[in-house]
Formats: C-alpha cells, sequence, structure tokens
C-alpha cells in the first residue's frame, strides 16, 4: 500500500509553487481572555504579501508549543469581510466591518467566532484573507458593505469572473492562487517555535471545506483536518458555472477527476468530512456516494478508520453541535496545550511602523520583556 501512496505523491495533478520565506510582521496586537489576537502580514510570494489574524494562547511558548490550525472562511457571497468570519474583528475595526461579522456569525455559526474559540482552546490559530474578501476585497465592495447597494451586489458578485479571467491571462488559476496561499499560512505555523509542528491542521465551512481537503492533500505541513458541507460529484454542479464558482474551479482537477477522488491524495491523513442532510448546495445523495467513493480509495491505501464521513441533521450550517464534533476531531491528533497547567510568559512584537517591520515571529524569545 507504501508503493501505491507513493506512485500517487509522484504523479500531483498539483504541485504548490516554491515557498517564499514568511518574513511574518505584527501590525496591531489585542490582548483577550486566554490568548492574543494579532493582525499579521507574511509572504505568500517573494513579491506579494497577504494579511491574515493570529490568534495564540498565552499558554504558547518554545518550551510548551500548542497545535496549529490554519482556518479558512467561506465564501457566502459576502466579500467584504473574511477573516473576520471566523475572528472576532478588533476594537478599531470599521464599525460596518464589525457589523458584518457579527451578522455572519450570528447566521451561520450561531454566534460563535469559532477562531477565537478555538484559540481559547489552546490551538494556534491563523486565518488568512483570501483574494477578493476582506483585506483584499474591491473598494465597490466596501462601499456596499456601507450602504448596502443592491445594485453595487450585483455588480460586485458578478465581479469574480473578472478576478477569474485577469488572473488566467497571466497564466494563474484562481484556486490554485488560493492554494498556494493556503500553504503559505500553514508554512508560517510551521516555522513558529511555539506551534508543535507535527500537529497543525486545517478546517472551512463551504467554501472553506474546499479549501480545507485541498490544503490537507496537497501541504505536507498539514497532518490532519476537517470539512464541513462541501462534498459532492460532479454531475450535481451547475452548468454554465455560476459566478461562485470561479473561485473554486481547478481545470487540472476537474477536467480528470471527480471531487471524491482528492481522497487519492488526502490518504492516509486523518480528515473529517460533515454534511447536512438538508443540504440544499450538496444533495445527500451525490454527497453519500462521494463520501462511499473517499471510504473505498482510502481502504485501497491501507488507511481505513482515517477518514470520517459524518451527516449531521440540518443544512449549510456551522452551529455549536457541528463546532463540538469538529473540536473533537481535531483535539484527537492535536493535544491542545491547556492554559491552566502550561502557562508561559507573554512576549510582545514589535509593531508593523516600527523598523523592526520585518522581523520575523520566529525570534520571539521565551522570557517577558
Amino acid at each position: 500500500m507504501k508503493t501505491v501512496l507513493l506512485l500517487l505523491t509522484a504523479c500531483l495533478p498539483l504541485k504548490l509553487w516554491p515557498p517564499a520565506e514568511p518574513e511574518p510582521a505584527v501590525v496591531a496586537v489585542e490582548q483577550r481572555e486566554g490568548y492574543r489576537c494579532e493582525l499579521i502580514t507574511y509572504n505568500v510570494t517573494e513579491d506579494e504579501r497577504v494579511q491574515s489574524y493570529l490568534l495564540i494562547p498565552d499558554s504558547a511558548a518554545p518550551q510548551a508549543p500548542c497545535p496549529g490550525l490554519v482556518l479558512l472562511h467561506d465564501h457566502g457571497a459576502r466579500f467584504d469581510i473574511g477573516k473576520e468570519k471566523l475572528v472576532r474583528p478588533m476594537a478599531d475595526a470599521p464599525e460596518y466591518i464589525k457589523a458584518s461579522a457579527a451578522q455572519w456569525v450570528a447566521d451561520g455559526f450561531d454566534g460563535v467566532y469559532l477562531a477565537d474559540r478555538l484559540a481559547r482552546e489552546g490551538f494556534v490559530v491563523v486565518v488568512p484573507d483570501a483574494l477578493y474578501w476582506g483585506s483584499r476585497s474591491s473598494e465597490k465592495c466596501r462601499e456596499w458593505s456601507r450602504t448596502r447597494s443592491k445594485a453595487l451586489k450585483k455588480e460586485v458578485y458578478e465581479g469574480q469572473r473578472a478576478v477569474y479571467d485577469s488572473l488566467q491571462r497571466h497564466g494563474i488559476v484562481w484556486a490554485e492562487k488560493t492554494l498556494n496561499e493556503d500553504a503559505a499560512a500553514a508554512r508560517l505555523l510551521h516555522r513558529l517555535p511555539y506551534v508543535q509542528k507535527d500537529r497543525i491542521g486545517c478546517f472551512g465551512w463551504s467554501m472553506g471545506g474546499h479549501r480545507a481537503w485541498l490544503l490537507a492533500a496537497f501541504c505536507p505541513e498539514v497532518s490532519s483536518g476537517a470539512a464541513l458541507c462541501w462534498m459532492t460529484l460532479k454531475r450535481t454542479q451547475a452548468q454554465p458555472p455560476s459566478a461562485s464558482d470561479y473561485s473554486m474551479m481547478i481545470p487540472a482537477l476537474r477536467e480528470k477527476y471527480d471531487f471524491p477522488d482528492i481522497a487519492r491524495w488526502l490518504a492516509p491523513k486523518p480528515f473529517l468530512f460533515l454534511s447536512g442532510t438538508t443540504d440544499k448546495l450538496f444533495p445527500r445523495d451525490a454527497t453519500q456516494e462521494a463520501f462511499e467513493r473517499m471510504q473505498s480509495i482510502y481502504r485501497e491505501n491501507g488507511a481505513a478508520g482515517a477518514l470520517r464521513t459524518e451527516f449531521f441533521e440540518g443544512g449549510h450550517h456551522c452551529g455549536l453541535r457541528e463546532q463540538q464534533l469538529i473540536l473533537d476531531f481535531l483535539k484527537s491528533f492535536a493535544r491542545p496545550c491547556a492554559s491552566a497547567t502550561c502557562i508561559r510568559p507573554v512576549t510582545r512584537f514589535p509593531s508593523a511602523s516600527t523598523p523592526a517591520l520585518r522581523k520575523s515571529l520566529l525570534s520571539r524569545r521565551s522570557s517577558p520583556t
């Protein structure tokens, strides 16, 4: 079976871009109950930097590293926020961003900022903005967020086609770019001295789930993961594609493979797929067939038991019940550090406005400053 896995690895349909040195810099810091929220920037390529939230438990230190998680935001046709769908915005964030985030988590997450919850549970969590969301959205998108203009909303939604076409003219596939940027976030975690290098997982809901299983399949730094509400068969997908599909479309995969074939490159990593019984976007019959195909691939590769595929009662939602299932699964592979027993001093980082703008977080000291 190991020979089969090696052969599949040698024939990867996607290859990640050469990694760039992350060179993270801290833009802002906010202490929260039991953890710290940092707004950071870092390199995803040699000439492009992105903005993310990094949440660090107070207990995290080189002497007591915590597991890491890459949390990946959804699509939702809501572009003014990205990382803020999972992390409570900082106190000085614009009020319209705070309002958008609060509405989003109320509707989709039962009022819980999931990244904050996971940080309190002992995970170091990084949450990047994908291109066209949050800090990387367009001015028209931000204007819509302030005005709620219906005309602008439609224009911003259809603008996804233009993004795809523009990148394609430069030989870049949008979803592959997102995958490589998500891999850069995983590598950032891997480089931090207070993160367990063999305990880096990922999770996402909806489009975030699509991003999560791609990341786990093709990024060696990720050892396990979970995806909520994104698995089906190609035959269920609308033709021609909707504007939203362009951010997830990878021709190298869709032309040759069906969605459950991702298990060829996921195995033998532990992974959890959850789907709602009444999810209108992902009909149960097609999802069940996809789950069965993935389970078969895992068994063929000697990894039976490493893949969990389950349904929950409900629709396209990441509620408290689903969050607990995901947390339990991730904890089973990640042994979070308990803040009550692993207290370590907290070190402050330089602001991005100082001369130490590009000073790496890797230089973090374990003694207080």
